[in-house]
């Protein structure tokens, strides 16, 4: 399996396992799984149980009861999100799934996909998601098992969340399966967190080099299906500080 495709296209845009992304740019981030290129990854999956059970184990649907209808990152790096899905999402009637959903997806406004299945905890947060065409309440962490036929969609979405799954190996795995060949999965992650509720490696640094590591893992030993991981920093300019960082890892399916 290919870990990363990495390439600068002539329009300077940089090409990220086959889609190009005008606004990304190169960082210590996007070359975070060069290693495993130059070296191989580890022989198995290199975190323990402890390692995926956050502070505030349990019941998520209980922590999730009262819609949360905020934003969970700055406006230029929702903006950079935005952008990147403006460039990965099907241009005309797709079928995406949107794990881990919420009141938005970070979809560009005018864009509409034949099927946009929003997923989450909160029901009423979903209705109000403007991108989706349905949506349904489901708890990955005690339930990774997703209820779609084998190769249902294009693209697979996870917008600041992938860092609240104890389960990552089976739900990736179950991204894997409901993905159409050559389909993509995008996970996005930025420096906000509820601290009680994400996995304790997720902090250990709390960088998005180890962020990034750590999603790839979670894409490579999940299934032989992924042909291409690789990473896009797509964080808006600025120093660090100044704006939060807007890094998406893809994996391709064969």
């Amino acid at each position: 399996m290919a870990a990363v495709l990495l390439l600068v296209a002539p329009s300077s845009a940089l090409r990220v396992c086959g889609l190009d992304i005008a606004h990304a740019k190169p960082s210590p981030a996007s070359r975070s799984l060069d290693g495993y290129i130059r070296d191989g990854w580890p022989s198995s999956f290199p975190y323990s149980r402890q390692d995926l059970t956050p502070l505030m184990a349990g019941n998520d649907r209980l922590f999730y009861l009262m819609p949360k209808l905020v934003q969970h990152a700055g406006e230029e790096c929702r903006a950079a999100l935005t952008d990147f899905y403006a460039a990965v999402l099907p241009q005309h009637d797709g079928d995406v799934l949107d794990l881990c959903s919420s009141w938005t997806s970070h979809y560009p406004a005018a864009w509409k996909g034949r099927r946009v299945v929003a997923l989450g905890l909160n029901p009423i947060e979903l209705m109000l998601n403007p991108s989706k065409t349905e949506w349904r309440v489901q708890d990955l962490n005690s339930e990774p098992k997703l209820p779609f036929d084998d190769g249902s969609f294009e693209v697979i979405t996870n917008s600041l969340s992938v860092d609240y799954l104890t389960k990552p190996v089976e739900v990736f795995a179950e991204m894997a399966r409901v993905l159409k060949p050559g389909g993509v999965a995008c996970c996005a992650f930025t420096n906000r967190c509820f601290p009680t509720k994400v996995v304790p490696i997720w902090t250990k640094p709390f960088t998005e080099e180890n962020h990034a590591r750590i999603v790839g893992s979670y894409f490579h030993y999940s299934s032989p299906l992924w042909a291409e991981i690789g990473v896009a920093d797509v964080s808006p300019d600025g120093w660090a500080g100044q704006r939060d960082p807007a890094v998406v890892v893809i994996g391709r399916k064969c």
